[in-house]
């Protein structure tokens, strides 16, 4: 999920038309507070509340995975703890980031995280952020250790590692892709489910689900979500998920200010080939 903002603030009816819009679209669960929604820019007290907020609109049958990961453990266990008292039906959490650190810190990591709670956690694997790739066999290691570590999130774009989790985890492990344009092939090799940005103003990838691994219609699904993540990776991250929220969900025809402090809007350019990509131009 995007987090909307609305003069600096978290913006509880923006949460609101957006999670009726990813529910009518058939989305099955909400991520708030992952990258998309620029967890590092807000402080703890703003990122507990779009979680809370997150869940106090989620409608019925709608799961919320929360995004609980800061740097410092102490607030990662914090977020993790209110997160589950809200009402999150698990919680997600990153590697640290800015700071390289080996697999056998990540292990002491996520081994205190998992004793320190009794929520359901998802690992979730952003190298490109964070600077720290969770490996197969250390994912694999802590599941063993800790049943309540329930699967991964694998965004690093890269199909080989999410091959390895698929073949190396605890039989039952939940692995989701996080790149929309590598929902397919993931799909053929046998992931959970996607985590897509793009659901947060057009359907495309619940089509895509919905219509199977194999068969023209998801070919063509995919192409066309693959185009748009391409017009998409032009610009920089996430501004234009956070654009085409405001057009596609708000009918916000001139958007401006749509993102959290420091992060300026998108050129005229840029929106304009937004906008034909997803045909409303």
């Amino acid at each position: 999920m995007v987090t909307p903002v609305s003069q600096g603030n978290v913006d509880e009816g923006r949460i609101s038309e957006l999670m009726a819009f990813i529910k009518g679209e058939g989305v099955s669960a909400a991520f708030p507070m992952g990258s998309t929604g620029l967890f590092p820019l807000f402080s703890k007290e703003n990122h507990v509340k779009a979680i809370e907020l997150t869940v106090k609109h989620a409608l019925s049958g709608m799961m919320v995975l929360a995004g609980a990961g800061r740097n410092d453990i102490d607030e990662t266990l914090e977020v993790a703890k209110m997160s589950a008292d809200a009402g999150a039906d698990a919680v997600v959490i990153v590697t640290p980031f800015y700071i390289r650190m080996s697999q056998n810190s990540m292990l002491n990591y996520y081994s205190r995280i998992a004793s320190a709670l009794d929520s359901k956690i998802i690992a979730y694997n952003i190298p490109q952020f964070t600077g720290n790739s969770i490996s197969a066999e250390m994912l694999s290691t802590l599941m063993k250790e800790h049943s309540n570590i329930i699967g991964v999130k694998d965004s690093s774009g890269d199909l080989r590692s999410t091959q390895k989790y698929i073949s190396m985890l605890p039989h039952g492990a939940y692995i989701y892709q996080g790149q929309d344009d590598l929902l397919l092939p993931s799909m053929a090799i046998g992931v959970s489910g996607g985590v897509c940005g793009t659901t947060n103003f057009i359907g495309l990838a619940v089509r895509l689900w919905k219509s199977g691994s194999s068969g023209a219609e998801s070919k063509s699904i995919q192409l066309r979500l693959s185009g748009i993540m391409r017009t998409i990776s032009m610009t920089d991250f996430p501004k234009a998920y956070y654009y085409l929220f405001e057009r596609l969900v708000m009918k916000n025809n001139k958007p401006r200010n749509y993102l959290p402090f420091p992060i300026e809007d998108l050129s005229a350019q840029e929106e304009n080939a937004l906008d034909r990509a997803v045909n409303l131009k």
